[in-house]
């Protein structure tokens, strides 16, 4: 069963913070196998060009992770 994991590529959590810091500083995230695909899932879910994404982190999904994030205008 170790093969078959390591076989596959692992999936990745992406975070943008500061996502359209031009309005009010969101959050955007996407579980992928690496950037480009992360990209692409956010790209096609809200539309926006990359410029405005904010900073990027990026988190293994194989260990306990917590953030937040708090909002206003």
């Amino acid at each position: 069963m170790k093969t078959e994991v390591k076989k596959k590529q692992r999936l990745r959590l992406f975070v943008w913070t500061n996502f359209e810091s031009n309005y009010s500083g969101g959050i955007a995230f996407a579980i992928a196998k690496d950037e480009f695909e992360a990209s692409k899932l956010v790209e096609k879910d809200r539309g926006y060009p990359p410029y405005l994404w904010g900073n990027l982190k990026t988190y293994p999904t194989n260990k306990k992770i917590a953030f937040s994030l708090s909002g206003g205008a």
